[in-house]
């Protein structure tokens, strides 16, 4: 839901984008045409996926604990922190091994992990898109918000 001044948009619907009467009716839609893309790599990258994947609620505890201690990315953090966070990543995939092993009786279950870590680069991949146009629409004045555009500079 976008909303601006006297006019409302719910970029989830296509038709009868704009609920509340505006002016120029025209270049709200050009505006929210914008983020179409974006909801649509959503739906590609992370809900269709996910929902194809029926994650457990173990598993999903496993990404989120996987992108927690991922460290790699992160400037300025020490070796000793590097080994803890490698040791934690360690411990999780030997926890997640296990469940899958001894819980869930899966002989073969690395085009599944190989599924669900492609889910954590389609998040890296949209949260890139979303810092792009918010940075094209602050650039440009597409939509009139105060953005702190800092936290566009470095990404996780």
């Amino acid at each position: 839901m976008l909303i601006h001044e006297n006019a409302v948009a719910d970029l989830k619907r296509r038709q009868d984008t704009i609920r509340i009467c505006v002016e120029d009716r025209k270049i709200i839609e050009t505006k929210i045409a914008l983020w179409h893309p974006y909801g649509d790599k959503m739906i590609d990258f992370l809900y269709r996926p996910m929902v194809d994947l029926k994650l457990t609620q173990f598993e999903l505890v496993y990404l989120l604990a996987h992108i927690l201690w991922s460290t790699h990315d992160i400037k300025g953090v020490s070796n000793t922190t590097h080994e803890i966070a490698n040791n934690m990543t360690d411990q999780i995939s030997t926890e997640l091994h296990n469940y899958y092993v001894n819980e869930r009786r899966l002989a073969n279950y690395g085009p599944r992990l190989i599924k669900m870590l492609k889910l954590i680069d389609g998040s890296k991949s949209l949260f890139a898109e979303e810092q792009n146009l918010t940075l094209l629409s602050a650039v440009y004045n597409i939509f009139d918000f105060n953005a702190d555009l800092d936290e566009l500079c470095d990404p996780f």
